[in-house]
């Protein structure tokens, strides 16, 4: 059998439903597809290891391809540690570092071994310059999902919102 062959059914092949599982990747055709599976570096976790402390510069977004990795931010002064989320098989974290370069607002931890897909800035840049049509449509899917985040998040502001103001009204701290 042909390197490329055995490269493709070893290490390609299985990439392939679990990237197009995720919105990223979803409209994108088997050739496009193909093309972010080349390119995408796959990296292991044991349990407890960091994959991005908070601060550290965006790089890029990760797909979890087996295990689970928990986003956690430092909260305040003191350093207490807030757990936003965790990410399982077939979910993904750090898209808004596709768009910027800016540091991390949260750092991630493999919550157990952990196998994930970085498909990173440069690879975006790369796949742009090189299929500009298929950078295209990885930056609109991309703006979608952000957007998409942003409205839930304003949602879940607006609910706080609402209900820090019906306690208050309730203690009555609304009077004058």
């Amino acid at each position: 059998m042909n390197r490329l062959l055995q490269r493709w059914l070893e290490r390609e092949k299985p990439l392939f439903p679990k990237l197009r599982a995720i919105p990223l990747f979803r409209e994108l055709n088997r050739r496009e597809l193909q093309a972010v599976v080349q390119l995408i570096e796959i990296c292991k976790y044991s349990t407890g290891d960091v994959v991005f402390e908070q601060g550290a510069p965006g790089d890029g977004v990760y797909v979890v391809l087996k295990g689970c990795v928990e986003v956690i931010q430092k909260d305040g002064e003191d350093g207490d540690k807030v757990l936003l989320t965790q990410s399982k098989s077939g979910s993904f974290f750090g898209e808004t570092a596709l768009l910027e370069g800016v540091p991390r607002t949260a750092a991630a931890v493999a919550a157990e071994d952990t196998k994930l897909a970085l498909f990173s800035r440069d690879v975006l840049y790369q796949l742009a310059e090189q299929r500009p049509h298929l950078g295209v449509k990885i930056a609109i899917q991309l703006s979608r999902i952000v957007a998409e985040r942003l409205r839930q998040t304003n949602h879940s502001l607006q609910a706080a919102r609402d209900e820090l103001a019906a306690k208050q009204k309730e203690d009555g701290g609304g009077e004058s």
